[in-house]
């Protein structure tokens, strides 16, 4: 029987949160259960994620504004005590279906993405460390080979810091998983209706490494980041 040391994972909604509020991943051990304590900013991705994924599960000629906002209302939650009051709550959701279609009928979107809404896992043997991510667009350029693509992200939270862990964790990982960098990564804004554009290098690339490479060596230490939780060891028959 062979042992072989736990395998750390970090998924990037488990790291934005800990940008977010590190006190709580202070406090957190192996309950499960705290993970269902969900905020208003994780809803609003929930309704908007899903949104995406049904506008791209339509035929070209369904896909129109009505078609969004009825998406936005089936997915949006029911929990109104999530939000500050009851008038950011129908803020939000008003202000989700303009961006989103915008965003998807205004040309910022690809009209048939290779990927969308899919999460995706990649061990990066650099960092000895599994890297999870949920892609929301990966497209090819227009008018160019498959070798060149694009990825896309809509977050809710795109401060310096957030945006500075998704350049670098999608850098690392679609080097990994894809053996090319995207010739962009841009971010848009689910609140502001903004993009940020990011252009990897292969300069770009090795501070991509040495930021994840912190980030692992930061990672509290709790089972909430192995992929084997409540074990030190992984046993290999």
């Amino acid at each position: 029987m062979e042992q072989l040391p736990a395998i750390l994972r970090v998924e990037d909604y488990k790291l934005e949160e800990l940008l977010r509020c590190p006190e709580r991943f202070a406090r957190r051990k192996s309950d499960r259960k705290q993970e269902s304590d969900v905020n208003w900013r994780q809803l609003v991705q929930y309704a908007a994620s899903h949104t995406v994924n049904d506008f791209y599960r339509q035929s070209k000629e369904t896909r129109g504004v009505e078609t969004i906002h009825t998406s936005v209302e089936t997915w949006w939650t029911n929990r109104n005590y999530k939000f500050h009051s009851d008038e950011h709550f129908l803020q939000m959701k008003q202000t989700i279906k303009e961006h989103l279609a915008a965003f998807l009928l205004g040309g910022g979107a690809p009209s048939m993405p290779i990927i969308f809404y899919e999460q995706m896992t990649a061990y990066v043997e650099e960092l000895d460390l599994e890297i999870s991510q949920i892609f929301h667009l990966v497209s090819a350029e227009q008018e160019a080979s498959i070798d060149h693509y694009i990825v896309q992200k809509l977050a809710v939270d795109t401060d310096e810091d957030a945006l500075n862990l998704y350049f670098h964790m999608t850098s690392v990982f679609c080097m990994s998983a894809f053996a090319k960098l995207p010739d962009r990564i841009e971010v848009f804004s689910l609140l502001s209706g903004k993009q940020v554009v990011f252009v990897p290098d292969e300069q770009s690339l090795e501070l991509s490494y040495d930021y994840m490479f912190l980030v692992k060596s930061l990672l509290p230490e709790v089972d909430f980041f192995k992929v084997n939780p409540g074990s030190d060891v992984q046993l290999v028959m």
